[in-house]
């Protein structure tokens, strides 16, 4: 069985970066993915070198931050990108949303200097709808990257909020041992930036606890499973 693990949200402060880091050094993360549109990826960029078993794909956005290409179709006046609910209630333009994906895309292989390793997205909206899901193949396709869902690895839920134990991520792992999974986590620690933005803030503490115990581990160990990466 392989497993991987990928930590979403990578650069969106630096406790969530520096947690998902600590994920990897103490525990069983090896896949993140970096939000490409947040303003000190110089910053998170020089934070992933400190740790070469971390891999880096492009966690696509439209519902975090501001925009890379201020398209009208899901950004306010002062170019920041609209909740999910809205984006959802409203249609977007497809070469709008192809266009800022590919920036943040390319924005990632500029600062980082390498090719992501596949393709997911904040919120889930890579494939929230036929549209967004055929944007989303295009560019996988040009960059010849796997995408989340849509890979040879089984994408299992369950992983989140006050699920996210030892005994449901064990009981997670037991379900599928003879599968290849990737599990979504959100560790992360938690700082000032991060309490005042997101609702999901000190459960990433909680995650990351989980993701560096050593009966996690220890069960991970005795089964043979092979901790991965895209």
């Amino acid at each position: 069985m392989k497993l991987v693990i990928n930590a979403d949200d990578f650069g969106y402060t630096p406790a969530v970066s520096a947690g998902i880091v600590e994920g990897v050094r103490q525990g069983i993360i090896r896949s993140t993915t970096v939000l490409c549109n947040m303003p000190d990826l110089e910053t998170t960029r020089e934070l992933a070198r400190t740790c070469p078993k971390l891999r880096l794909g492009v966690h696509l956005t439209l519902t975090l931050g501001t925009s890379l290409t201020g398209g009208a179709s899901f950004t306010d006046a002062e170019g920041r990108f609209l909740s999910r609910a809205d984006i959802v209630s409203q249609p977007l333009d497809e070469h709008e949303v192809y266009t800022e994906w590919k920036a943040q895309i390319d924005r990632f292989i500029d600062v980082f200097n390498t090719q992501p390793t596949h393709l997911d997205s904040h919120h889930s909206v890579h494939d929230m709808n036929e549209a967004m899901l055929r944007i989303t193949q295009k560019l996988a396709q040009e960059y010849e990257l796997p995408v989340r869902r849509g890979s040879a690895y089984r994408f299992v839920t369950g992983f989140f909020g006050p699920s996210a134990t030892r005994e449901t991520l064990i009981q997670i792992l037991s379900e599928h041992l003879n599968e290849d999974i990737e599990i979504m986590t959100h560790p992360g620690f938690c700082d000032l930036k991060l309490y005042r933005e997101s609702s999901y803030n000190w459960q990433r503490l909680q995650e990351l606890d989980v993701l560096c115990s050593s009966e996690v581990q220890s069960f991970i160990s005795k089964q043979g499973i092979d901790l991965a990466h895209y």
